[in-house]
């Protein structure tokens, strides 16, 4: 019996704290409710060696890895969060001198033989958003929220130059924990931790 994958929810995001030859460390993930829809898109070059009057070996080198999720919304304490906005008196303010911080970014899908496939992608710079509305006709049309972020490997020897993770429910594999940290090595799901992720992350 063949597999589809459809659906989606459970919207994380959690921030890179440290990428760098010294250390790796991601904050605790936070959920974005109101998943709608997500685009991967990894771009790469390939260049072709001829010999032999053909095509002799293809080699692919990586380029931008663009990733843009649709949500309900996201919440200005979030924004502030993730884009550097200051708070006063309840009024988010967004300056020239703001700086984003990198982050991951993790959601999951159904498996229509059962359980879910998860994602996690690891270290990215998100763009500033796009604002639409409109105004109200005969009917309400909720205006979505779009997040745009470039990703990139991870630099850290730990990271091992990775920039996604994913696996799917199976025999051998509980996702139970998987968006309780950033899951940038797959030995916190060993069989001998009875599947609860431990460490990643910290």
């Amino acid at each position: 019996m063949g597999q589809t994958i459809y659906g989606l929810d459970m919207f994380h995001c959690a921030e890179v704290i440290q990428d760098d030859e010294e250390s790796l460390k991601f904050g605790t993930p936070i959920k974005i409710p109101g998943a709608v829809s997500i685009k991967v898109d990894p771009k790469s070059e390939q260049t072709k060696f001829w010999a032999d009057n053909g095509v002799y070996d293809i080699f692919n080198s990586m380029g931008d890895i663009d990733l843009e999720a649709e949500m309900a919304d996201l919440p200005l304490k979030l924004q502030n969060k993730i884009y550097g906005h200051t708070e006063e008196n309840g009024v988010s303010f967004a300056s020239a001198e703001d700086k984003a911080i990198h982050l991951a970014f993790g959601f999951r899908a159904k498996k229509s033989t059962g359980g879910y496939r998860y994602y996690w992608f690891l270290k990215g710079l998100p763009e500033l958003m796009a604002i639409e509305s409109k105004t109200t006709e005969d009917k309400a049309d909720p205006e979505s929220a779009k997040f745009k972020v470039g990703f990139m490997p991870l630099q850290n020897p730990k990271g091992k130059r990775r920039w996604k993770a994913q696996a799917e429910d199976s025999d051998t594999f509980n996702g139970d924990g998987w968006f309780n940290q950033v899951v940038y090595d797959g030995s916190a799901f060993a069989t001998d931790t009875k599947t609860e992720a431990i460490g990643l992350g910290k």
